[in-house]
């Protein structure tokens, strides 16, 4: 049902029975519901889908907190990039379908902190910091709708053919960097996004305005000039000092990577490449429990919780391979399966977005 939200689920006796649903064109408190029942209901939601998370603890659904990553999209020249990675050949690169495709790039790095006090006999914390969406020939986009938070993305069209190469440089948190912010409980993780959200967005000066510093200038931490790189993002950016926007922690393993990365890529760190903020939605940070052999919720019969909105998938491939899994353990519960689904899929690994 295209054009149709889900604005509650129908419970009866802890077991979902159906949902309400209403046009989602319509967002006034008058809107005209349709109650749908069904004998199970697949959710299948975003790692945005903070409405949803609200929704869910309502009815006492368990959620818990996860780990997940944020930090900045770099944008560098896609010449620059493709003349670090092809040397010699990089005038042989062609858009599309080329015989030298448009460069790319994947690093990770672990860094060393001491952020978050720790008992005295604990080991030193490791963070990694890596890649994340690496978009060749690409632009910065903005993935928020709330002029009061700002969060941005990278894509590429399939030509890749704009003159910019963009990826997000993350670094992973948890809850102890949630609980060190004075944020608990299960929605932890959505409150730490929405804090660095509303920092980027009061920093770019409203508008979806989006706070920007060049590369060197970051790793001395001084602020760009009003005169900074071009950049793909198409509703504007402002030069600002982005160590402003996360606690020191974050900036530091940030700047010690940025420095390990140049080592890997030479040219890596370069006045013309552009630090976009704020890159917070990598992955859900929560997750829905459910059962690892039925794949049903633990605590309401009835509703399946699956993909990257439910914490087990980490981008497109995995959320496919989580659903596949899942629908097959629904055919069985519902009797329309009977095989094993080891035998047509293989064995499930475990769920969840890829540790560096």
């Amino acid at each position: 049902m295209f054009g149709t939200r889900v604005d509650d689920l129908l419970v009866k006796d802890k077991h979902v029975v159906g949902v309400k649903v209403s046009d989602a064109r319509d967002n006034s408190s008058h809107s005209m519901n349709q109650q749908l029942g069904y004998d199970a209901v697949v959710l299948a939601v975003g790692h945005s889908a903070r409405d949803t998370y609200q929704m869910l603890l309502s009815h006492g659904v368990s959620l818990v907190e996860k780990d997940f990553a944020v930090g900045l999209r770099v944008e560098h020249p896609q010449e620059l990039i493709n003349s670090i990675q092809y040397s010699g050949l990089a005038n042989e690169v062609q858009s599309g379908r080329g015989k030298v495709p448009v460069a790319d790039y994947k690093v990770v790095e672990y860094v060393n902190t001491n952020d978050i006090a720790l008992p005295s006999n604990s080991a030193p914390r490791n963070r990694s910091c890596y890649s994340f969406c690496m978009c060749p020939g690409g632009q910065v986009v903005l993935t928020s709708t709330n002029p009061s938070e700002l969060c941005i993305n990278g894509m590429s069209f399939s030509r890749r053919s704009s003159k910019w190469a963009n990826a997000a440089l993350v670094v992973t948190v948890s809850s102890k960097d949630f609980a060190a912010l004075d944020l608990h409980g299960p929605l932890a993780g959505v409150e730490f996004q929405r804090m660095f959200e509303r920092r980027a967005a009061a920093m770019g000066g409203g508008n979806f305005v989006v706070p920007v510093q060049t590369v060197t200038d970051f790793l001395d931490n001084k602020l760009s000039g009003t005169s900074v790189p071009s950049s793909s993002y198409r509703l504007g950016v402002k030069a600002t000092n982005l160590h402003e926007l996360f606690p020191s922690h974050i900036t530091s393993s940030l700047q010690q990577s940025l420095l390990k990365f140049d080592k890997e890529l030479p040219g890596f760190i370069s006045s013309s490449a552009l630090l976009h903020g704020v890159e917070t939605r990598t992955s859900s940070p929560v997750q829905i429990s459910r059962s690892a052999d039925t794949y049903e919720c633990t605590s309401l019969r009835g509703l399946y919780p699956i993909g990257e909105g439910a914490g087990y998938a980490g981008g497109i491939v995995s959320a496919a391979v989580d659903g596949m899994y899942s629908g097959f353990a629904l055919a069985k519960s519902l009797g329309l399966f009977h095989g094993s689904i080891e035998s047509i899929l293989g064995k499930a690994q475990s769920a969840g977005v890829a540790k560096y």
